[in-house]
């Protein structure tokens, strides 16, 4: 695909259309695979119309079938600024007490599965033990990332002294909240390919800019577009699971971008823009016009600047590619990793049982001493000798 599009004639009469599910994936698809501008051609002439509608669900939690109630403790078990994990029989929640009030949520944090127990409660807040992901007690919703989910919120009453959560077993089971959000339902006009909302980079940033859009009511057109063949996935798994293939870190399905019409246009690379028309060209030399522009293509990693930086056992951690070569190639052989930060140690450890030996170079005598201080980068010193 190829060209740009000019400015058509206002067209007089707007027309309503919902197609039929298998006509309307016929329509969102390019010939190669891609999302394409959607459009409803009548008599040869292109006309206006919206998605198709979907219900939106408000609370997927009320059936009566699928509650749980459950007498968890005494009102004087907690101190005000406490937490307990309690059971309810079929599963598990976070009893809080602030202020004299209960309230009760999720007991794992839904990015990683951290007991939130262990966090920090402090100023109506929950903070992950683990990565910080942050959780309002009152609502359930994430405030402070990494993590897309919020947390389920429980039903708390008091009787006669105790406290009684109503909560319900499938969210007791999934420990996750997605929020509702809202669907496309804008006027598109295939002809002048105007996109709402263009997003370029499929990483957390870029997600999270599209589900928040469709989270506070945007119901306009979202494309987002990425260089890589995959659809977002969690890069910072890459040197925690070496061996993991791209579907299994995805940070959403490819479902679910379908049901909250969220385009993904992938291998796909902005080369120019054109920000007094509002316009960027493709690789390719596809031109698509935008309202709105967000650029997240975050980092590139630091490369070696020294002489066989360009040797093919020589590797930079970007893709799952590159994660599963290296471990595939340091099987029982002598790996070498340059740098001692998070990621550098990470793929120490991941790989100290499966090469013959792990040697990490860094400019520091001490990891980690700059950001966790002297004791902790020793101890962690010790830990991995």
């Amino acid at each position: 695909m190829g060209g740009c599009f000019s400015k058509p004639k206002p067209v007089e009469v707007k027309v309503e259309v919902v197609l039929p599910e298998k006509e309307r994936e016929k329509e969102e698809m390019s010939p190669n695979g891609k999302a394409s501008p959607l459009a409803y051609k009548a008599n040869g002439t292109t006309r206006l119309y919206h998605h198709e509608e979907r219900p939106i669900v408000l609370n997927p939690y009320t059936n009566p079938k699928d509650m749980v109630e459950a007498s968890v403790c005494h009102v004087k078990d907690l101190e005000n600024g406490q937490m307990r994990e309690v059971d309810l029989g079929c599963g598990k929640a976070l009893l809080i007490k602030q202020n004299g009030d209960f309230y009760a949520m999720g007991h794992k944090c839904p990015h990683y599965g951290a007991p939130l127990v262990k966090g920090v409660l402090s100023k109506g807040r929950v903070r992950c033990p683990w990565h910080g992901a942050c959780f309002n007690i009152a609502t359930g919703d994430i405030e402070d990332f990494p993590g897309l989910d919020g947390l389920p919120k429980f039903q708390v009453k008091i009787e006669k002294e105790r406290v009684y959560i109503r909560a319900s077993k499938q969210a007791l089971q999934s420990q996750r909240r997605t929020k509702v959000m809202a669907k496309c339902i804008a006027l598109s006009n295939y002809s002048t390919a105007i996109t709402n909302v263009l997003i370029i980079g499929a990483g957390p940033a870029g997600l999270v800019c599209a589900e928040t859009l469709r989270q506070e009511g945007f119901s306009d057109r979202i494309v987002m577009c990425t260089s890589e063949k995959y659809l977002p996935y969690d890069r910072s798994k890459l040197s925690k699971s070496m061996d993991s293939q791209a579907e299994q870190i995805f940070l959403r399905s490819k479902e679910f971008f379908h049901t909250y019409d969220i385009e993904m246009l992938t291998e796909t690379q902005v080369v120019g823009m054109d920000s007094k028309n509002k316009r960027v060209v493709f690789k390719d030399g596809f031109r698509m016009e935008y309202n709105k522009l967000l650029i997240a293509t975050g980092s590139t990693p630091k490369t070696l600047k020294c002489k066989g930086k360009e040797l093919d056992n020589v590797f930079t951690i970007r893709t799952p590619e590159d994660a599963n070569r290296v471990v595939k190639l340091a099987s029982s052989k002598n790996a070498v990793i340059v740098g001692a930060s998070f990621l550098g140690m990470e793929v120490a450890a991941y790989l100290c049982e499966k090469a013959h030996s792990v040697s990490v170079v860094e400019l520091e005598n001490i990891p980690f001493k700059k950001f966790l201080g002297e004791k902790v980068g020793l101890a962690i010193m010790k830990v991995i000798r």
